[in-house]
């Protein structure tokens, strides 16, 4: 087989290690899992903001390493080091076992991160793909991770309709090894390579090209910084509206799967969404459809919720897909992983420095409260942040479009 032809299936490859890295079965229902070993709601935020701790600290060195070393050899350390983590789910007893699987996962997120979207990238460029081809790996990967999700949530409403925990951590466990024998069969793609001396120099540069380019580009990657909270606090309290409405454990899988499935399909259409309301449309939706959401959590009953609850999935399908794919249009390929890296670390970060208040909120207020607290936030977040977006989308001398190139 020539390396042209091992080369074309990089893309099917590293969307299915896409979809195994994030098949999480233990994510419907995480939070009762995390109770059942003893952890408090204000525990459950420390542990996520230590996951999102580790990855700000490893993200950007991961994606430059990717840079300069290539994006294949950074998957496979990114996939030994998830499958580990998954293992200590074996061992989880308490706040400091748990923490061990939320650091060596933040580590194993750290690495693939942003050197998949660049392997994708690079894959298409090398192939002689078309724009409109290489436009759409974004929401491709997206769908993948979110289809997993949903694919998860039903494996998980099957082994515990059957099963307890402890079964389903061997479920976990087993899968977390599968992205392993599959990063293997990758093919390094050609590309440029960030040069290995001057390493400050290069980071430097890269962030004065994010920062001063354009303000489409500096406002995207502050969105994906900032907005992406507003839709990923939910993530983390929507379990607990589901058991305070009296919903049945066993049905947190299929619900997740079916939320999940529904941000799959958003960010799969997302572009021919952006292409019938317009990039400003997109960006109206995307920011006020979470404090919907939060509102409706609050408002409505147990059918209400959910519908309630699909605001945060489809405004994260439409939402990351555009805003990631406007900053990987606009950054050359050279330093494309970094680019990713410092999104996720700067969102990871915010998470880091907010997360935990969110969960303190909720422990010294309830539920209700946490969730008026945080439909003011979102609506702070859409007035400081994704209006100035959507005006300099609009005085953008190109298309009206996120997606276009502006080099």
């Amino acid at each position: 087989m020539t390396y042209q032809e091992r080369l074309s299936r990089n893309v099917f490859r590293t969307l299915v290690v896409g979809f195994f890295q994030v098949f999480l079965v233990i994510i419907p229902v995480a939070v009762p899992f995390f109770s059942s070993k003893g952890l408090s709601m204000s525990d459950v935020f420390s542990l996520q903001a230590l996951f999102g701790l580790v990855v700000l600290i490893t993200e950007v060195p991961s994606g430059y390493v990717a840079d300069l070393l290539g994006r294949k050899n950074t998957l496979v350390v990114g996939a030994i080091l998830g499958a580990i983590g998954h293992s200590f789910l074996l061992i989880a007893e308490g706040f400091w076992t748990l923490a061990l699987f939320e650091i060596f996962l933040g580590l194993a997120h750290s690495m693939i991160s942003g050197a998949d979207l660049a392997m994708l990238y690079d894959t298409e460029l090398a192939l002689g793909r078309d724009e409109e081809e290489q436009r759409q790996v974004v929401g491709k990967l997206y769908s993948a991770r979110t289809f997993s999700e949903a694919c998860a949530g039903v494996v998980c409403t099957i082994v515990l309709l059957y099963a307890t925990f402890e079964e389903l951590v061997y479920v976990q466990v087993a899968i977390g090894w599968i992205p392993v024998l599959l990063v293997l069969r990758l093919v390094e793609p050609p590309g440029e390579r960030l040069e290995q001396a001057g390493h400050a120099a290069n980071m430097a540069r890269i962030l004065r090209y994010l920062a001063g380019h354009s303000s489409v580009l500096r406002l995207v990657f502050l969105a994906l910084s900032v907005w992406s909270l507003t839709t990923f606090y939910a993530v983390w309290l929507l379990q607990k509206v589901w058991e305070q409405q009296g919903i049945a454990l066993a049905h947190f899988g299929w619900i997740w799967g079916a939320l999940t499935l529904l941000a799959a399909f958003a960010g799969r259409w997302a572009h021919r969404f952006e292409d019938a309301v317009g990039p400003r449309g997109v960006l109206l939706f995307m920011g006020l459809a979470p404090a919907v959401g939060y509102a409706g959590l609050e408002l409505f009953g147990v059918i209400g919720g959910l519908v309630a609850s699909s605001t945060f999935f489809l405004a994260r399908g439409f939402g990351l897909v555009i805003l990631r794919d406007a900053l990987n249009k606009r950054v050359p390929s050279e330093f494309r992983a970094t680019a990713n890296s410092l999104a996720s670390f700067g969102f990871r970060g915010a998470f880091v420095l907010t997360g935990p208040v969110v969960g303190y909120a909720y422990d010294l207020w309830g539920m209700g409260t946490t969730l008026a607290l945080l439909v003011g936030v979102t609506l702070v977040i859409f007035i400081t942040l994704i209006v100035p977006l959507m005006m300099a989308v609009r005085a953008d001398p190109a298309p009206q479009s996120m997606k276009c190139v502006e080099n």
